[in-house]
């Protein structure tokens, strides 16, 4: 009698179990689904706000320095980092030709230091005229526009091979961010193996630091910033 009362049990509970996990699977979340299509979000061709191509290029005409730059949803971006010669600002030459490719190393604190109120002077004017550093605010409509999360930071990151420590990205729009680390008080980089990028915003995070923008393979985040960063402007 116990094993018959054994029998009969285990296909019962079985029974639940299965029903258990089926109910389970039903009502678990589904992934959002990715709608991004960059030929509507960054079109390579057409007209943007400001009545020019979609993609292009500009001269600074503080040096004649000629830049790439995109258009992303409302916004234009640089698509190169900045090279202007400005205050406090470094090249790195550890490494040759790096400035040609990522730009120079910036501070916009005041006096160059690391942490510091904002100068802001040199925050106005450290773009080419007609551009500015972004706030976090401008970058997470960036970041919005291209999906959020993993997938826009791929999508932003350059395609080009840097070498064994980066990820190449898909580099959708055209924004190509580069991965030139951070400046350290040391002289070094922050990142030797070009794994991710370390931007500039205009917005303060306290009394005497400031946020930063990273971009790497896994995220786009909002950190503290580090003594020298390079530097994407947007379009006023």
């Amino acid at each position: 009698m116990k094993e018959s009362f054994k029998f009969i049990l285990f296909p019962v509970l079985l029974e639940g179990f299965f029903s258990s996990c089926t109910e389970d699977s039903a009502s678990a979340p589904e992934e959002p689904v990715d709608t991004f299509d960059a030929n509507v979000v960054c079109p390579a061709e057409g007209v943007n706000a400001y009545g020019e191509p979609n993609r292009g290029t500009f001269t600074d005409a503080r040096d004649g320095q000629v830049y790439k730059y995109t258009t992303i949803g409302n916004q234009v971006w640089m698509a190169e980092n900045l090279k202007f010669d400005a205050p406090y600002s470094v090249c790195y030459d550890k490494i040759d030709g790096f400035c040609d490719t990522f730009g120079r190393f910036y501070s916009l604190h005041k006096n160059g230091e690391l942490f510091d109120l904002f100068d802001q002077e040199l925050v106005d004017t450290i773009c080419p005229v007609g551009w500015h550093v972004p706030s976090v605010d401008e970058w997470r409509v960036l970041v919005n526009s291209m999906g959020e999360g993993k997938k826009a930071a791929r999508r932003l990151m350059s395609a080009f091979d840097f070498g064994e420590g980066y990820t190449p990205g898909s580099d959708d729009c055209g924004f190509s961010s580069l991965p030139a680390g951070s400046w350290l008080l040391s002289g070094d980089l922050s990142n030797s193996s070009f794994y991710g990028a370390s931007y500039w915003t205009s917005s303060a995070k306290t009394e005497d630091t400031s946020y930063e923008c990273v971009v790497n393979p896994n995220e786009v985040s909002f950190a503290i910033n580090f003594p020298k960063l390079t530097i994407r402007c947007v379009k006023n």
